[in-house]
Formats: structure tokens, C-alpha cells, sequence
């Protein structure tokens, strides 16, 4: 008899914990669309929404994870019975599974909170301290979890080959910079593929500025040559609100060049 092939290996994690966090934060912030909804309103952006979550679940914990468990249990919260259900009692099972993801994601930060490592940004870098201070930019970049705004008035394309990697699929990405190339104009082109992404130039940007959600990091050089030949920094401001609102009022007078 031939033999039968064996059954597939179950997918193993791929993805680090800090990705697995910043996708699944974004994911609980979203959940926030189907609170005190109609669940027929609602269906399809929870069908799209329990794939996505299901999906990031599996990349960050495994196929067989108990977490991926802790998930399709959740989907199955409420009451059910085989002969069909009341509009109410499907209504009410709606808003159970809604709590019940609110729960599962909950605890999971919390789980990923400990796996991660404590981000130390170095804060100042010598001459040649590149790849130090290439791991702490992209730390920085992956904090944000609903907003990362980048104002370099020198920009390279090493911003979106190197470091927007790290960048978690929900936020939106804005970059300010004072003059674009034709090489960078066409990797943001590419870059804005992913969506909630623009790309604008400004003759009031002098400085180097990353704000991510309600956090903000200024740097010593532009990103293209930080500690490339001469000692940098990255140091983070304390007056986050401040700042934001200076390069806010500076974006809508910009110039667009690219969106996506």
C-alpha cells in the first residue's frame, strides 16, 4: 500500500514579540469599531478584523499556540443552540465575543510586555557606532501604534529600505523632510503602497524629529549619516505635546509629494 503523506507541521512563530505587540495593540484600538454596534452592521469588518488578529496570533505564538486556542474560543462566546437563535440572542452573543476579544488581547499585551526586552536607547553614539545606533532607531520606530511622524530635513532612502520595516501595519506614517530626491520619491512611491502613508517637503524643517503616538525623540544628525563619521544622539524630549504641535502646524502648509 502506498504510504499516506504525513500531515503538515504546524506553523511555528515567525514573527519577534515587539511586532506581535505593536500589531495586536493596534488590533485591540480597532476592536473599538464594533463596540455598541448591530452585529449585521458590523459583520464584515469582524469577519476582516478576527482574520487579522488570528493571523498576527499565529505568527507571533504558533499555530498550535494556546493563545491561537484562547482566540477561536473566544469567537464561539455566548450561547448557541443547533435549531437557530433570536435576533437578541445573536446580538447579545455579539457582544460577548467583543468583550471576549477585549479580554484575550488584553492579557496577551500583558504576556508580550514580559518577553520583550527592556528598550535602552543608547542616547549618545561615537564615530563608527553605527549599527548601535541603527537597532535603537528601529526600537523607536516600533513603538508607534497609531502615529509615526519623521522630520529629517535631509532624507535617504535608508529611512524605508533600513528602518521602516519595523513600522506595525496600523499606524499612520507621515515623513517632513526640506528636499526629495528622485531616489527617495520613488521608494516612498513604493512605500505608500501600505496605505496611511504621506510623503511631504517643507522649507521650515531644520531639525531631526521622530514623534511616535505620544512620544518624541530629537537626533543630532539626519538619519542618512547619523554616526556615520561623527558622534550623534537620540534623546527623548519631554515636551512631546509641545513639539507636536510645532511640526503639526507646519504639515498642512507642505507640499504633498507622495500618498498613498
Amino acid at each position: 500500500m502506498p504510504r499516506r503523506p504525513a500531515a503538515p507541521l504546524p506553523k511555528p512563530p515567525d514573527f519577534p514579540p515587539e511586532k506581535t505587540y505593536a500589531a495586536l495593540k493596534n488590533q485591540l484600538a480597532t476592536l473599538d469599531n464594533l463596540r455598541d454596534k448591530h452585529f449585521r452592521a458590523a459583520h464584515d469588518f469582524e469577519m476582516e478584523w478576527e482574520n487579522l488578529t488570528h493571523n498576527i496570533l499565529i505568527h507571533g505564538f504558533g499555530e498550535n499556540s494556546e493563545n491561537v486556542g484562547r482566540f477561536d474560543s473566544a469567537r464561539w462566546a455566548g450561547v448557541h443552540s443547533a435549531g437557530g437563535m433570536s435576533e437578541g440572542r445573536l446580538q447579545n452573543n455579539f457582544d460577548k465575543r467583543v468583550a471576549a476579544y477585549t479580554a484575550l488581547l488584553k492579557s496577551v499585551l500583558a504576556e508580550l510586555e514580559l518577553m520583550m526586552p527592556t528598550a535602552e536607547i543608547a542616547g549618545a553614539y561615537e564615530a563608527g557606532e553605527e549599527y548601535q545606533l541603527y537597532r535603537d532607531l528601529k526600537t523607536i520606530v516600533g513603538f508607534a501604534t497609531k502615529d509615526l511622524y519623521i522630520i529629517d530635513n535631509y532624507l535617504s532612502t535608508e529611512l524605508f529600505d533600513v528602518y521602516m520595516e519595523n513600522v506595525a501595519p496600523g499606524p499612520t506614517v507621515r515623513v517632513l523632510t526640506s528636499q526629495v530626491t528622485d531616489p527617495v520619491r520613488l521608494v516612498a512611491e513604493k512605500f505608500s503602497k501600505r496605505g496611511g502613508f504621506e510623503l511631504r517637503s517643507s522649507k521650515d524643517v531644520h531639525d531631526r524629529v521622530i514623534l511616535a503616538d505620544d512620544r518624541c525623540w530629537v537626533m543630532g544628525q539626519s538619519i542618512k549619516d547619523a554616526a556615520k563619521k561623527k558622534p550623534t544622539y537620540i534623546v527623548e524630549h519631554s515636551g512631546a505635546t509641545s513639539m507636536r504641535r510645532i511640526y503639526e502646524a507646519i504639515w498642512p502648509l507642505a507640499t504633498m509629494v507622495v500618498k498613498g
